[in-house]
């Protein structure tokens, strides 16, 4: 876990510093090792695992929003969301864990409806500006010399 949290921290200071790419690199690093040692984490300490991997999803999806790419941070609420899906259907979860994982499907479902609705103002606000382009008045003359 804690290669983990030094990729995270690695990868925030690289967001703060508006180095996208690399947050997004140390990001997917920083999953790759929860997701390959799930068993293994998974038994010692459920509550800090499906935290940090709901971390690191949200962390790709933010780094994904800042390169422009919002169909690929879309991928990642939906990633994180399946993820813990898989987790639920774990034959070995407790109760209480289950109440975990749920909590945090519902948080991961929260910031992803914020994150569509945010897409649909600026898509809204891009067809405005488009629109508004194409009504000008000039749009629709050709000038030939």
């Amino acid at each position: 876990m804690q290669n983990w949290e030094n990729l995270t921290k690695k990868a925030n200071k690289a967001y703060s510093n508006h180095d996208f790419s690399d947050a997004l690199v140390l990001n997917q690093q920083a999953l790759n090792i929860l997701e390959t040692s799930f068993h293994e984490h998974f038994k010692v300490d459920i509550e800090s695992y499906i935290s940090a991997a709901a971390v690191s999803f949200l962390n790709l999806a933010e780094s994904y929003v800042a390169l422009d790419n919002p169909l690929l941070a879309n991928n990642q609420y939906e990633n994180a969301i399946n993820f813990l899906q898989a987790v639920l259907s774990h034959s070995e979860i407790e109760s209480q864990h289950y109440c975990l994982v749920m909590h945090t499907v519902t948080r991961i479902r929260c910031e992803w409806e914020m994150f569509n609705e945010q897409q649909s103002k600026q898509s809204s606000q891009n067809k405005q500006v488009f629109s508004t382009f194409t009504k000008a008045p000039y749009s629709g003359q050709v000038i030939h010399h």
